[in-house]
């Protein structure tokens, strides 16, 4: 038994091919307008900000070039809010720390905040804290022979240790009538004083160093007493205070056992005979 394909047929098998090119197109204009309400179409919906990114590696504690960054527009959220958003308000800032090609350009990776100024008090990120330390820069000058032979980099930690030119005959005239003190003699005295200080910056054997305001007087005066410096370097992961005796040639003398130079004995020396007239 054979069926005929009539025309009934055809038309229903057209109609059924329309249907689904109806429901196709139907679905195709839901997920368009789904993705464009997303930010995923056109993005007419969608916040973009300009934001200052590096171009290449910029290194620690160096001034920003032209070269070295770009504008880009990008989404705008939370992760760029700090970000520059113009190249002339970081041109010349100096590097807090190392920038990785592609990074943003925020306040919390630059040293300084002023154009031009090789170093911040604060360190890279931080915010004053009125409760804090008043912590201030001081410069002291220390050859490179006193330095750890002039390799000192910003950054670093150091202590500083003081040689003292001590006289103790200067001074007052004693009392006659006061019990015998112990006897001392005019020489050097060493002393490390102050530990724990950053590099903030350096030019040539002029160091910048980070102290609170009251240790910055003490190296005022120090240096006015004509002390003379010596910067050692610390370990990166040592906070400790150490604590130290001083040294004076006496102590020197007596803990490696120097022999003391002494007038030499030549015993008994003849009478030089006087030539005849």
């Amino acid at each position: 038994m054979e069926f005929e394909y009539t025309d009934t047929n055809r038309r229903r098998a057209k109609l059924y091919i329309g249907v689904g090119l109806v429901i196709a197109l139907v679905a195709a204009a839901s997920v368009y307008l789904v993705m464009r309400q997303a930010g995923m179409g056109t993005g007419a919906q969608v916040t973009r900000r300009d934001v200052v990114v590096a171009v290449r590696n910029i290194p620690s504690r160096k001034p920003i070039e032209e070269g070295d960054v770009t504008v880009r527009s990008v989404v705008a959220d939370s992760t760029n809010q700090s970000a520059y958003t113009r190249i002339d308000e970081v041109l010349n800032r100096v590097s807090g720390v190392s920038i990785s090609a592609g990074q943003l350009i925020t306040r919390n990776v630059l040293a300084s905040a002023a154009e031009g100024q090789a170093f911040s008090i604060l360190d890279p990120g931080s915010s004053f804290d009125p409760l804090g330390p008043d912590w201030r820069a001081v410069s002291v000058s220390v050859p490179d022979d006193r330095a750890v032979g002039g390799l000192l980099q910003t950054g670093q930690r150091v202590d500083l240790v003081v040689t003292m030119a001590i006289n103790p005959e200067l001074g007052p005239t004693p009392d006659p009538s006061a019990a015998p003190t112990e006897a001392v003699i005019p020489g050097p005295s060493t002393k490390v004083t102050l530990q724990t200080l950053t590099i903030l910056a350096r030019n040539g054997a002029m160091y910048i160093l980070r102290a609170d305001l009251a240790t910055a007087e003490k190296v005022a005066e120090l240096q006015a007493a004509g002390g003379q410096f010596a910067l050692v370097l610390r370990p990166e992961e040592d906070g400790r205070t150490a604590t130290t005796l001083g040294s004076t040639i006496d102590m020197l003398l007596e803990e490696f056992g120097f022999p003391i130079p002494r007038p030499p004995d030549f015993g008994e020396v003849s009478p030089t005979p006087t030539p005849a007239p």
